[in-house]
């Protein structure tokens, strides 16, 4: 099934002293980078955080898929949290191009997969998020793994988009924004599948300790 692709790379970064997450490098490359590769295969990606984000972003782009549309945008307002992140994501690649005929080649993809920036190893993730939207059970709108510890990690989802849109709208409609809305209330009216992924990667860095356990190194104002 053909996706697209919101990466959510917002956040203060307050536990590491204001650092960007997103910019710290493992593996020779940034977590956001590692991201952007886990979604290669997007049809379009959102990438929803702070325009320090673009150099990491273009150095993605120079190895891009040449058909692939790569936007970054921002959530209003700003560390508004992660469900008004994915709904800036969606309303970007909503948006499309300004040519005609780019605007023509970028439809939007049927899915829409959700990916925090933060993730060490996303790769295995995406890939079994997109297994699971091959086999959908009937009636199943959304796919949210579940890891080793039972909790569901949404930032790491894949939606039928037609449904994320309608999601968007509905849990906007409370107080008329999705400022500091949670995930699970933008996808409480989803019809969800469960993906349980014990062996799946979900460590992220929120601490110095974090970033140490890893071999990241972590400077004040990255």
């Amino acid at each position: 099934m053909k996706f697209d692709a919101i990466i959510v790379a917002g956040g203060r970064g307050s536990r590491l002293g204001g650092v960007s997450k997103p910019l710290l490098e493992h593996r020779g490359e940034t977590l956001l980078e590692h991201s952007l590769n886990a979604v290669r295969d997007a049809q379009a990606i959102a990438v929803v955080g702070a325009h320090a984000l673009a150099e990491a972003v273009t150095r993605y782009m120079d190895g891009a898929p040449d058909h692939q549309r790569v936007v970054i945008t921002r959530e209003y307002p700003t560390f508004a949290g992660p469900a008004a992140a994915v709904a800036a994501g969606r309303a970007a690649l909503d948006d499309g191009p300004d040519d005609e005929s780019a605007q023509r080649e970028n439809e939007a993809s049927e899915l829409t997969v959700v990916l925090a920036s933060d993730l060490l190893d996303p790769g295995p993730v995406v890939a079994a998020l997109l297994a699971a939207t091959d086999h959908p059970v009937p009636g199943t709108e959304a796919w949210v793994p579940q890891d080793a510890s039972g909790v569901l990690q949404t930032l790491s989802c894949a939606v039928l988009t037609s449904s994320l849109r309608e999601a968007i709208t509905r849990a906007s409609e409370p107080r008329g924004s999705l400022e500091n809305a949670s995930m699970m209330r933008l996808l409480a009216t989803v019809q969800m599948e469960r993906l349980k992924l014990p062996d799946a990667d979900f460590s992220d860095i929120d601490t110095p300790g974090d970033a140490g356990r890893h071999g990241i190194a972590v400077a004040n104002g990255h």
